[in-house]
């Protein structure tokens, strides 16, 4: 290891000093033993379930399924103080896999390093050794979900965003390409490794992967019974709403909404499916005291696939009120199940979707509560009018990351 790889010279010198080091790359035959290392750091410790990890956990799958030419497929996982280790292929079926006896790996200038994790808390940790494997020719790939928490950072926790700008400095450093998830992102991206590394595209090239729409229940690892909806939904007409409890997804607003059409009896019961998140706990006492919890407020925290998907088909429609996306999971997925889609106007919701779904205006404060009730009426309403929308598969959303993992050679 070089000696001056320390922490104050890795945070000190400019991206462009670690960029330019020599690298030894191969040039010799590729091996038919090379090593595909996929970063799973936070989905072997934890799967809450997120966007970002039915990502991580389809695309991890189909990677164990069908492997670029010539690769194994090694998971592996880092803690802040332990650097990468081996896990078994299958971790997503044990449930502690962050218990297994740990194994260091072993690399070769051969082997390809694939950020499929968003670890932006424990990547920056071991710069030292990456920007030794980064030396010893392995190549590197991340994938960029957004660049919300230094694009915004009121939506985060200090922690998370200063976090987020090391993990971002990392990738400048590391990474011989990024995969981003919409034109948005790779726009983000781009326009930030420009004006903060003076990285262009043909520093640091940035392809677009649009994620699957389809969710794939047989990687569900919660313990729910496959497709069990709380007996008081059973025979409810209700609107859906997908994601983690947190300030820029909008459920203050929505339910706010709901409030003034339930006072003038609205039946439709509104259904929040989602962890809770950061800087929401005034949000999460007003769901759990609230007077129609229960009745036509239901909060559903710990949902597996099986049960998410059924919420999908029984549901009247969904709601998607971001102010901010990398993608937008619950966009594409509902609209894979043919449900009526109300989302907040944003760039990223408008490149995904386009005129396929409704929107309700992100500037003015009256659009949601003029929108919604006549949304609630026209729900009823299938999509088959609409037109026609193209959504990949996971199957194909892959098949594009592998033309991506398959040309770093």
């Amino acid at each position: 290891m070089m000696p001056f790889l320390t922490d104050i010279a890795i945070n000190t010198l400019p991206v462009h000093f670690w960029r330019n080091q020599s690298v030894r790359r191969s040039e010799h035959t590729h091996s038919a033993n090379r090593q595909l290392l996929i970063d799973v750091s936070e989905i072997s410790r934890s799967d809450a379930g997120t966007g970002i990890q039915r990502v991580v956990r389809n695309f991890y799958q189909q990677l164990l399924a069908d492997p670029p030419a010539g690769y194994q497929i090694r998971p592996i996982a880092a803690t802040r103080k332990r650097f990468y280790g081996y896990l078994p292929t299958d971790f997503l079926q044990q449930p502690n896999a962050t218990d297994i006896p740990f194994r260091p790996v072993q690399v070769s200038a051969e082997d390809l390093f694939f950020g499929l994790d968003l670890s932006a808390h424990l990547l920056p940790c071991h710069m030292a050794k990456l920007i030794e494997w980064r030396r010893q020719g392995i190549r590197m790939s991340f994938i960029i979900y957004d660049l919300l928490p230094v694009l915004q950072p009121d939506w985060f926790s200090g922690k998370n965003s200063k976090n987020f700008h090391r993990w971002l400095r990392s990738i400048a450093i590391l990474a011989d390409n990024a995969i981003a998830i919409s034109r948005t992102v790779q726009t983000d991206f781009a326009t930030w490794m420009q004006q903060t590394y003076n990285l262009n595209a043909s520093n640091l090239p940035c392809v677009i992967i649009h994620p699957g729409a389809e969710i794939n229940s047989t990687l569900s690892t919660k313990a729910d019974s496959p497709g069990q909806l709380p007996s008081d939904l059973v025979e409810q007409k209700f609107v859906l709403m997908v994601g983690t409890i947190e300030p820029r997804k909008g459920h203050e607003c929505i339910l706010n909404a709901f409030e003034n059409l339930w006072k003038k009896g609205e039946k439709t019961h509104l259904v929040i499916a989602g962890k809770q998140g950061w800087k929401v706990d005034a949000f999460i006492l007003r769901l759990q005291t609230h007077p129609e919890t229960g009745e036509r407020l239901h909060w559903l925290n710990n949902l597996s696939d099986e049960v998410l998907q059924t919420l999908y088909q029984r549901c009247k429609g969904v709601i998607v009120a971001s102010k901010g996306e990398g993608f937008g999971l619950p966009l594409v997925e509902a609209i894979y199940f043919n449900k009526p889609v109300l989302a907040r106007d944003i760039p990223v919701f408008r490149e995904i979707a386009g005129d396929n779904v409704s929107y309700f205006s992100n500037t003015e404060p009256d659009s949601l509560h003029n929108v919604l009730p006549a949304w609630l009426g026209e729900s009823d309403i299938k999509n088959d009018a609409l037109k026609p929308l193209t959504l990949l598969t996971w199957r194909e959303s892959y098949k594009e990351l592998i033309k991506v993992l398959g040309n770093q050679q």
